[in-house]
This record gives structure tokens, C-alpha cells and sequence, in this order.
């Protein structure tokens, strides 16, 4: 057993300077025990030094293979970490082939782990032992099989690579090192001292070695919440740097990964405000955080995973507006705006769904202001690059197709790159020759395959792009191990998170993990393990403050018992940053500024397309008329599964319009028997269908196509039913434009149909698939004005205006007119509540035309003011509230009222 010594860091740059091998335990140390070594260096004087021989424990196993394999002295094979992934995934995918897991990654990385553990402490695969429960049982099938097949093959996994180099050392295969130092492991597996002690054998000085704690000042406080913690960190850490920018600060955060974010936003606004303006591209920040973000989630390799799946035969319309709005596709620069309006186009159009075509064609449109002529060149070059694709390819192959895919469409070249997104762009291109390694462990596969699994390999590769040396370190427990600093803050030490909880794999019988003494196997061995962490931690800085959150949630938390013997520090003496933040900062700068009324201009007689809607919006509220109609201040549309609301409504329209065009009176449609009525209707609905289903190609399937010709067949034989109960008529117009001027208002309105009677009134009906009542249409701001305004267009003496409610369990005429019995269901004018004062029907149309004429006046002369008709009811459906800022208003308002109360 090789024991541990202390040294200087002196001492440990003097051996280096002799040229021997220093392992370290993590890669964190290993930077930073460089870095030291050459400003120590520079400090000296010295213009060049030798670059000193120092590697990670894993990074050194990797260069002595290389350097066996040179020698000859190792023929076999040494696969990736995602070499054998796969070959795991393989073998436990056919054992359960007829029974499919439900998570097979995570149960692949498990077994993964369970045999590199076994590796690591030299436990045998016995099939006694394995018989412990069906997971360890499954395990011992999975591993045997697994080593088979790495012997039949001649590969050489990586936890094993330890244990040959053993046997080569031992066999004199190998040049062994004449001096080797360990330094940051707080203990050794059984696989490295036995690889170490081969080494002793062999003639090496090894020598295992930890630097000399500081004399530390640990004190500990509890804070509010985890929010309130990381907040008092930064402001610490701020104040240190602003006393010597010099100083060497650590920040250990134990739930690193689920609170990195909150760590990020915190020191961002303290040690570097600008890096929360917007547009903000690249920060240099003076902190570094030890754990990254998976690959996948940096934008720039998003955008080429999903310009990947363009070889799919479509793609969501969520992934196409996200390559629109890229600015990682060549051509953004000069066409940013025309591809954020091609984006609103898209949605437009009612798929949830767009394939390549789609998007090709609406880019090509050169007469409109969405046209991307740039991006539909590359798209033709994607086009051309695909078409010689092979429906299989090896991983390899895959990996080549992939990355000239990518270019030909101009992948990475939309701007200037910053520093942090070039060095994604260099992990991407590795990954790549990752993914082209599988080959000689996967067989050939498709495309869809192929980028499912790069695109799970991206998400698994953890990326933290490269800062250069800078104050501040945010690290894990493991990551900080043998690391020193001037000040060190422990946050997030409560006792539900240390000392840590046992996490014993499953795959290993218990009883031989804890009997081994593995990692996280039981209370006794985490207990130990984080009291020697803690204990090296206290005396990793001359000042250390230890934290912890004192509420999670509802839930109440307590400091960990290893460290509550610690001295409690006083707030008041930590020396915090007492600046306002920058956000405080922009609060506190607030004023009110008084603006001089500004009224819209007004205008001359106007058209205003969009049919009833001006007025329909200016009743509901005149800034929204405005906004919407005047500024074009409008949502992007929404897609929806199937047909919208709206379209299916249309859809309807169309059959009810070609079924009257053919039957044209009620004589006819009583004339016709059941059996031509549904005929006629089958073919009118596959009319209708045919007309809309080339601009909805993905929703329009043949089994969609069915079930809607169903529901609209059935629907629309229930109305007639319904029509037939009425009196006689005849439909004269279907689908006609009429112009209405109401307060030198000028709309155009698409009356759905006008039938006229036997006596020559006409009834104005429009079709509605949705709930109508009549109360919408009246009042000084109706809410549905539709119907008053057809009643203003049409020419000819009109007795009824109706909506035709085609809908579902509640077919209906719903509507006015002037006597009662001209439509079933639709009361005269003197039995609502609304017009029942009126005199005469002619008084219930002037209403209406005087209501209609206000609101025409209100638009044209500019009155724009935020009133909601009816807060905030009103509002619910309205997208422009950050533009009006009514609920900011309403709280100003509520405001001044308590002070008048108060007065």
C-alpha cells in the first residue's frame, strides 16, 4: 500500500522540472497545477521552460497505450467510452427483444457502470453471486455476453486498459517511468495500486502526494433560500475582486448541475450586468464554471441538428421557424427579416408539419417581402446534395454525408462566429469522427437512425467551451479536489444533500458492494467519504464560508452535520458588494415621464380590408383597431392539430355553398328524396374537400380525409333537415360582396347568403359553426357587428338578419327580424329584450346604423384610447397587452386610488 506524503507546491515543480510523470485525480487540477508551473516560470525570468510531463489519471492510461501500441507491445484494440455504449446497447436490446424497455439508454449506462465498477475494484463476474435478484441476474448475462464478444473480436475495453498495461509491465513489454507522482486522489481502486505496484516492481519511485492545507478562518451561515445564497455569493465574490483582481476565488457548489443556471444568473449580474442586455452575443466573463452543457443545447449545433432533419419528409413548424429565425444559415445577415416574415407566413398556413418543398417554395416567391432568395439557393444545394444519399449507410459514410450536407447548405456561416461558438463548431466536427468510430461495432444503418443517434450522442457529450485564466472558479465537490485558493465559499451544505445519500447500483448485488466497500454503496462509506472532502475542503483557503439554504419550497432545511461545528459567521462581517445591482439599478432610475396627448391622425374616407373587424375591434377596444389595423401590430398565427377552428368553418361554408348552388330553392330541397339529398351532399363535401386539401397536404390524409367528409356530410344533412321546417324561399345570392360605409368607413363583406321570400324580403343569413347569441349584436359597442352591417349593405328590403348556426348538437337560426314565423326558432324584434322599445323595425336598422356610423367616426378620426370594453375579459384573447400595457395601467390607476383614499 503506497502512503501519502505531503509536499510543497515548490516541491512538486522541482520534480517537474526533473522531468518526471505527475498524475493528477481530475482535470481541473491538472490546469491549474499547470498554469502555476508557468507563471512560476515567467516569475523566474524565463523566455522558454520544457513543457512539463502532466496528465489526468485517464489521460495518462490513454498515452501509455498509445505508447505500448507503438512499441507493439499491445495488438488489441481500445474502444471509446461510445464504442462500447453501443455494443451494450446491442446485447441488452436482443435479450429483451420480447420485452422492450422502456428506458434502454439509462439502463445501458447503468450496466455500463456496473461493469467498469466491477472493473475499477476487481470483483469477479461469479454466476453464484449474480443470482442475487433478476436485475443482477440479467447483468451477469448482459456482462458475459459483452466480454465474449470483446474477446472474439480482439477489442480491448477501457476499464480494462489499467489491467493490461499491468500485464504488459509485468511481462517487460512496457518502459516504465523512472518517477511517478500522484496528487488529488483522496483514495486509490484496488485496479490502480495493483497497476501502481506493477510499476514499483518494475523499478518506478512512486510517490503519492497531496499539497499542505492553509491555516483557514471557516465560519458558517445559513441563508433564506437558494436564490438568496447564490445572490450573497456574487456579491462576495464582487467584493473580493474589486479589493485585488488578483486573487484566486473558488465557489463549490455540490447540486452543481440543477443549480448551475442560478449560479450563472446571479454572478452575471453582479461581476458582468451588460451580459443581460439583449443581443448580447459574447460576455467575457470572470468566472468559469467546471460543469458544461450538453453539446445539443448550444444553439449554433442545434441549428445543425435540426438542419439535419430536413432529411426527413417534414419537419415541425416549431424547428423551421427556429432555422429561419438562425442566424448560423448562410445568407442571414441580408435576408434576417424577410426570413422572420417567412416564418409568420409559414404559420399561416395552418400545418403543425412543413416539408422541404413548402419551405422551398414559399422562399422562391420573389414578388412577395418574405422571399429568401439566398436561403432557397441553398436549399436547392441541400436538394441536390441529398438526392445522392443511400437509403443505408455505415456510420462512417453517415458521418461524410452529414458534413457536406451541412456546408452545401451553408451550416455555421450565417456571421462572424464568436469564440465560444467556433470552439462548438470544433466539438461538432469531433463528434462527428465519434459517430464515424461506431462503424466497426454497429452495423449500416438509415438516415432517420443515423441522426437519432448523433443527435443522442450530442445530448450525452457535455461541452464547456475554453475561457483562459480567469479569478473566479464555480466547481462540484469532486472537480475542487486538491485544488487551493485565497477564498472559498461552500454553498448548498444542508443535510439533505451532505453528506451524500447512497446510491448503490443496481445491477450489483448490494451485499458484495458493500462488502467491497464501492462507491455510494452504503450511509458508513458516504459518511466517511464526505467527511474527508469536507475536512480537505475547510483548509483549501485562507477564508472559507460554508452556507446553506435555510427553506427549499414550504420545506424546512438544516445545516449538515459535519458542519455545525463550525463558528457561525456574523452577516455584517462578510464584506459584501453594496452596490445595487444593475436590474436594482434600472428600477431605482424609474420616472415618471409626462407625455403630451398624442392623438392618431385622422383620415379622409378610408377602405379598410378584413370585412366586419374594424368595427368589431373598435367596440372592444379602440387602441386594438388601431394597433391591428393602422400599425399592423399583429400575432404570428398559430397552428393547430388538424383543421383550425376557422378552417373547418370555411370548410363548411364551401359545402353549404355549392349544396345551395345546386338545390337553390326550398321546393327542391323538399322535392329531393333521402338517398339523392345524401348523394348530392357526398359529392358537394368531396368538391369542398378536393378545394382545400392541396394547401393542408400533411393534415389531409386518407383516414383524416374520411372521418372529415363524415362529420361535414353528417352536419350539413342535419341542417337541411332543419331548413326544411321553414317557410318557402329561394336563395339568390351565395357568397357575394357587398360594400358597406358606415362614419366614412369603407369595408367590404362576404355575405354567406341572401334568401328571398315569397312576398320579395329577403333574409341575410351568415353561416357560424361556432355558439352565437343575439345579445352581441346590440348596444353601443356590439360585440358582434357583423350582422347590423349586412343589414347596411345589402340592397333591397331586408326582414331578418340570422345567423345559421351549424353546429354540432345545437343546429340553430339564431337572429332578429321583423315578425315572428318567417324562421323557425328566430324571434320579431319586439320580443328581445334588446329592441323591444323600438317602435318600428325600420328603428331597429336605423340603430344599428347610427351604432355602426360611431364606431366608424371613433376609427377614422384616430380615437385609439387602451379601454377595454369589459376588463379583462376583453383582454383574454388579445396578444398586444405588452404593447398597450393595460394591466400596468390598471395597477397605476389602483395605485392613485389608494391614495385618494389614504388623502
Amino acid at each position: 500500500m503506497i502512503e501519502q506524503q505531503t509536499v510543497s507546491l515548490l516541491e512538486v515543480f522541482e520534480a517537474l522540472d526533473r522531468g518526471l510523470t505527475l498524475v493528477t485525480g481530475n482535470n481541473r487540477l491538472a490546469g491549474a497545477i499547470r498554469q502555476a508551473f508557468e507563471q512560476a516560470a515567467m516569475n523566474k525570468g524565463l523566455e522558454v521552460w520544457p513543457t512539463p510531463h502532466l496528465l489526468p489519471w485517464t489521460a495518462w492510461l490513454q498515452s501509455s497505450w498509445d505508447e505500448a501500441v507503438v512499441s507493439g507491445a499491445l495488438p488489441d484494440l481500445l474502444l471509446t467510452s461510445q464504442q462500447e455504449q453501443r455494443i451494450w446497447e446491442d446485447i441488452i436490446a436482443q435479450t429483451v427483444a420480447d420485452q422492450p424497455l422502456q428506458q434502454l439508454t439509462g439502463t445501458v449506462r447503468r450496466a455500463q457502470e456496473a461493469w467498469q465498477l466491477m472493473q475499477s475494484w476487481q470483483l469477479a463476474l461469479d454466476a453464484a453471486v449474480f443470482t442475487y435478484n433478476s436485475d443482477s441476474t440479467a447483468f451477469w448475462q448482459w456482462a458475459s455476453r459483452f466480454e465474449a464478444r470483446c474477446a472474439e473480436q480482439g477489442w480491448l475495453p477501457l476499464a480494462r486498459l489499467a489491467d493490461e498495461l499491468q500485464r504488459s509491465i509485468q511481462a517487460g513489454a512496457l518502459v516504465t517511468p523512472a518517477e511517478l507522482v500522484l496528487i488529488g486522489f483522496d483514495e486509490l481502486t484496488p485496479q490502480q495500486q495493483s497497476l501502481l505496484q506493477a510499476l514499483g516492481s518494475s523499478g518506478c519511485d512512486i510517490r503519492w502526494v497531496q499539497l499542505p492545507g492553509k491555516e483557514s478562518l471557516a465560519a458558517r451561515i445559513g441563508c433564506v433560500d437558494e436564490r438568496q445564497e447564490a445572490a450573497t455569493v456574487a456579491r462576495w465574490v464582487r467584493q473580493r475582486l474589486d479589493e485585488n483582481p488578483e486573487v484566486e476565488i473558488g465557489v463549490v457548489v455540490p447540486e452543481l448541475a440543477s443549480q448551475r443556471d442560478l449560479m450563472i444568473q446571479a454572478l452575471d449580474e453582479v461581476l458582468v450586468p451588460n451580459a443581460l442586455n439583449p443581443g448580447q452575443q459574447s460576455v467575457a466573463r470572470p468566472y468559469n464554471i467546471s460543469l458544461g452543457s450538453p453539446l445539443s443545447e448550444y444553439p449554433i449545433i442545434s441549428t445543425a441538428l435540426q438542419l439535419l432533419s430536413l432529411l426527413k419528409p417534414t419537419i415541425s413548424l416549431e424547428d423551421a421557424g427556429r432555422l429561419l429565425r438562425s442566424p448560423f444559415v448562410a445568407g442571414w445577415e441580408q435576408e434576417a427579416n424577410a426570413r422572420a416574415l417567412l416564418d409568420g407566413r409559414l404559420r399561416e398556413t395552418g400545418e403543425l408539419q412543413v416539408s422541404l418543398s413548402t419551405l422551398r417554395y414559399y422562399a422562391s416567391r420573389t414578388s412577395q417581402a418574405y422571399s429568401c432568395p439566398v436561403l432557397a439557393e441553398n436549399l436547392d444545394a441541400w436538394v441536390k446534395a441529398a438526392r445522392d444519399c443511400p437509403r443505408i449507410n455505415s456510420p462512417g459514410t453517415w458521418s461524410e454525408r452529414f458534413a457536406g450536407l451541412l456546408k452545401s447548405i451553408g451550416w455555421a456561416s450565417g456571421r462572424t462566429l464568436s469564440s465560444e461558438e467556433y470552439q462548438a463548431t470544433e466539438a461538432w466536427r469531433e463528434l462527428l469522427g465519434t459517430f464515424a468510430g461506431l462503424e466497426l461495432v454497429t452495423e449500416p444503418m438509415t438516415a432517420s437512425i443515423a441522426l437519432a443517434l448523433l443527435r443522442r450522442l450530442a445530448g450525452e457529450r457535455t461541452f464547456q467551451p475554453q475561457t483562459g485564466v480567469v479569478p473566479v472558479q464555480v466547481l462540484g465537490m469532486l472537480e475542487a479536489g486538491g485544488l487551493q485558493f485565497d477564498h472559498l465559499w461552500i454553498m448548498g451544505l444542508h443535510d439533505g444533500v451532505w453528506p451524500m445519500s447512497p446510491r448503490p447500483n443496481p445491477f450489483i448485488p448490494l451485499p458484495l458492494q458493500r462488502g467491497a466497500g464501492l462507491p455510494h454503496s452504503s450511509e458508513a462509506r458516504e459518511l466517511q467519504v464526505s467527511r474527508i472532502i469536507t475536512s480537505r475542503m475547510l483548509t483549501s483557503a485562507a477564508e472559507v464560508v460554508v452556507s446553506f439554504p435555510q427553506r427549499s419550497g414550504e420545506e424546512e432545511l438544516r445545516p449538515s452535520p459535519l458542519i455545525t461545528d463550525l463558528a457561525i459567521l456574523d452577516p455584517e462581517a462578510l464584506r459584501l458588494w453594496p452596490a445595487p445591482t444593475w436590474r436594482h439599478g434600472v428600477h431605482l432610475s424609474a420616472r415618471l415621464t409626462p407625455l403630451q396627448e398624442d392623438p392618431a391622425p385622422p383620415l379622409e374616407q378610408v377602405e379598410v380590408g378584413g370585412g366586419s373587424a374594424v368595427f368589431k375591434l373598435q367596440a372592444a377596444c379602440p387602441f386594438r383597431a388601431f394597433a391591428e389595423l393602422r400599425l399592423g401590430a399583429r400575432a404570428l398565427g398559430q397552428a393547430d392539430i388538424g383543421l383550425d377552428a376557422m378552417t373547418r368553418g370555411s370548410l363548411m361554408h364551401s359545402v353549404l355553398e355549392k349544396v345551395w348552388h345546386a338545390l337553390v330553392s326550398h321546393s327542391q330541397l323538399i322535392a329531393m328524396d333521402a338517398t339523392q339529398l345524401e348523394a348530392l351532399i357526398a359529392n358537394k363535401v368531396g368538391e369542398a374537400i378536393d378545394a382545400i386539401a392541396n394547401r393542408y397536404p400533411q393534415t389531409f390524409t386518407g383516414r383524416f380525409r374520411h372521418m372529415e367528409a363524415e362529420r361535414l356530410c353528417r352536419q350539413v344533412l342535419q341542417w337541411l333537415e332543419l331548413e326544411k321546417q321553414r317557410v318557402p324561399f329561394r336563395v339568390v345570392e351565395r357568397e357575394q360582396k357587398h360594400a358597406a360605409i358606415a362614419g366614412g368607413v369603407r369595408v367590404q363583406l362576404k355575405v354567406d347568403r341572401i334568401d328571398e321570400l315569397a312576398d320579395g324580403r329577403q333574409l341575410v343569413i351568415d353561416y357560424k359553426t361556432g355558439e352565437v347569441m343575439p345579445g352581441h349584436w346590440f348596444g353601443e359597442r356590439p360585440d358582434e357587428p357583423q350582422l347590423p352591417l349586412y343589414s347596411m349593405a345589402v340592397d333591397g328590403y331586408v326582414a331578418g338578419v340570422l345567423f345559421a348556426q351549424v353546429k354540432a348538437g345545437g343546429m340553430a337560426f339564431v337572429g332578429v327580424a321583423e315578425e315572428k314565423g318567417l324562421v323557425p326558432g328566430v324571434k320579431s324584434y319586439e320580443k328581445l329584450p334588446q329592441t323591444r322599445e323600438a317602435n318600428s323595425w325600420s328603428a331597429v336598422l336605423r340603430d344599428w346604423r347610427a351604432t355602426m356610423d360611431r364606431l366608424g367616426d371613433a376609427f377614422r378620426n384616430g380615437e385609439a384610447a387602451v379601454d377595454p370594453k369589459q376588463y379583462p375579459v376583453t383582454c383574454s384573447y388579445c396578444e398586444l397587452k405588452p404593447l398597450c400595457r393595460i394591466n400596468e395601467l390598471r395597477e397605476l390607476d389602483g395605485e392613485s386610488s389608494n391614495k385618494e383614499d389614504q388623502a
